[in-house]
């Protein structure tokens, strides 16, 4: 969308209203995408702040025709694959799980028992499940709506092994779904 990078443009010069409103339309899919990588709520609040001073300091000289969000969104998640790394590791400590799974959304057909709705919690216990760059793949298509080119970018792959590895990322999604029902 040109408006928003027209309005990055102000808020770049200045203009807190257009800097304001940027925040407000940006941040609820950040911190979704954030979240679902890092698995912890302060530490997606910090990606997604260090984003946006990344963005405010940004000079993109080929956005290909990208919208800002995509472009915000490739920084966001460029900034978890940072965290990830400097983390050495993908906790699997039960608090932090638990401080995941509480930051999702709540799952309101979960206490149906015939409900075929999947609840939040057994998404996210599968998710956690997952290798971390399977994990990656699933939140920027699933919160960020990347295809596998956006995916291929963000990951630095091919576009066709990232069609392939988010092929695998839903197989075993779908495989630890099947295999913890309740």
């Amino acid at each position: 969308m040109s408006s928003d990078w027209a309005m990055w443009r102000a808020a770049c010069q200045g203009h807190e209203a257009s800097a304001v409103q940027l925040v407000r339309r940006l941040t609820p899919q950040a911190m979704g995408l954030a979240r679902q990588l890092l698995r912890r709520q302060e530490d997606a609040e910090d990606v997604v702040q260090e984003s946006f001073l990344r963005l405010w300091g940004a000079q993109p000289s080929d956005t290909r025709g990208a919208a800002l969000a995509t472009y915000f969104n490739t920084i966001v998640i460029n900034r978890c694959k940072t965290w990830l790394v400097q983390r050495r590791e993908l906790s699997t400590d039960p608090e932090q799980l638990t401080e995941w799974i509480d930051a999702g959304p709540s799952g309101d057909d979960a206490s149906d028992p015939g409900s075929d709705a999947l609840d939040a919690p057994r998404l996210q216990a599968a998710m956690h499940r997952l290798p971390a760059r399977q994990r990656m793949a699933l939140a920027m298509w699933a919160y960020a709506d990347a295809d596998a080119a956006g995916i291929a970018r963000s990951l630095e792959l091919d576009t066709n092994a990232a069609h392939q590895l988010l092929h695998r990322a839903k197989a075993a999604l779908h495989r630890c779904l099947q295999e913890n029902p309740s």
